[in-house]
């Protein structure tokens, strides 16, 4: 029997929120994926997937696209109060 895994079942929670924390910021600038993707040179498609909560960023990733919006990543990583 085959075990099949939902993209969406692969990243981590704070992967996730990061990403739901990278669109909201992204979106507050009035900043496109394509913009985001000018700044960092991480792909816009990339961007998606981090924000869609489909993909684990690594720390550096992480490190450039907050900075890019002018947040500290332990505040994109903070627990939710």
């Amino acid at each position: 029997m085959a075990i099949y895994l939902r993209l969406d079942d692969m990243a981590h929670p704070l992967s996730k929120l990061f990403g739901k924390r990278l669109r909201a910021r992204r979106q507050a600038l009035k900043m496109s994926q394509a913009m985001l993707h000018e700044q960092t040179g991480v792909t816009a498609s990339y961007i998606s997937f981090i924000e869609n909560g489909k993909a684990n960023p690594t720390l550096d990733v992480m490190a450039q696209l907050a900075d890019a919006i002018g947040c500290p990543v332990s505040e994109m990583l903070a627990a939710e109060a």
